[in-house]
Formats: structure tokens, C-alpha cells, sequence
């Protein structure tokens, strides 16, 4: 269950979250656009790892609907650092809750860089959330929706 909490965050500055720093900045940088997936055709696991980078403390999960991607889901161990986000000033981040854990919800395409390999991409709106001493990162156009079980 997702229950959105009142009010935006700061319009500037940088945001600690679990694992996850997010920078606002004026100007996105020139950034590659997020890799597209064979889905079906066999694909060697550098490749596989090109495109979701992979690391011992880190899993990507691939969220299928009718063959075609949908969400991407990675867990992370919090406080590892591994991942940073630059969104632009005038994205309107919110905190929400996912199953009573604090989460943060940014709506907007923006960058996100692994910090483990894969260089920094484009990122689809992205849903992060804290539990168990783990940091949630869901990628996708309805995240909230898919979130709150939709």
C-alpha cells in the first residue's frame, strides 16, 4: 500500500537517501538514453551486465508485461552509496510511503548513474524506498501505480 505524505521537498540542494544521492541542477548533462532489451534473443552476460550493471550487494529485477518491459526493480543494501540521480530544480520530488516505509518519488524523467559500472543514463520516473536496511529503486512511467499494487 502507498500513502503519499504531505508537502514537496527543498527546491535546491542534495538529498541523502538510503543509498541514493539526488542533486538538483539547472541543466540535465548529455546523457545517453537507457538501453533498449532484446527481450527473447540470447545475449551474453557482459552485455546483460552493460545494460543493467551488475555487483555482489546489488540485484535488477525485470518487471515483464505481455513480453515488453516494464518496470526495472533494484535493491541495494542502504548506505552503500552506489547510485546517484541529478534531477532539474523544478522537479517536484514527494515523499511517500510504500507498506509503511519512508519513500521518495521522482515524477520526472531525469539521471541516474550507477556508481558500479554502466555509465550515467536517462532514467524513467523512479520510486526509492527504505526498508530493512535496504534501499528500493523502481523504474517506471507508473511507478506508483505498480507500487500500490496496480
Amino acid at each position: 500500500m502507498l500513502a503519499l505524505a504531505a508537502g514537496a521537498l527543498a527546491a535546491t540542494g542534495v538529498i541523502h537517501f538510503g543509498g541514493a544521492t539526488i542533486t538538483r541542477v539547472d541543466t540535465l548533462p548529455p546523457v545517453d538514453k537507457a538501453p533498449r532489451l532484446a527481450l527473447g534473443t540470447p545475449v551474453r552476460l557482459a552485455e546483460a551486465e552493460r545494460i543493467l550493471p551488475m555487483r555482489e550487494d546489488t540485484i535488477n529485477l525485470l518487471y515483464l508485461r505481455e513480453g515488453k518491459p516494464r518496470a526495472v526493480l533494484t535493491v541495494f543494501r542502504e548506505g552503500s552509496g552506489i547510485l546517484d540521480k541529478l534531477v532539474y530544480t523544478t522537479t517536484k520530488l514527494r515523499r511517500v510511503r510504500v507498506n509503511g516505509a519512508p519513500g521518495l518519488y521522482v515524477p520526472d524523467v531525469h539521471v541516474v548513474d550507477f556508481l558500479y559500472g554502466g555509465g550515467p543514463r536517462l532514467s524513467q520516473p523512479t520510486l526509492l524506498w527504505v526498508k530493512d536496511n535496504l534501499t528500493y529503486r523502481l523504474e517506471a512511467r507508473d511507478a506508483l501505480a505498480l507500487a500500490s499494487g496496480g
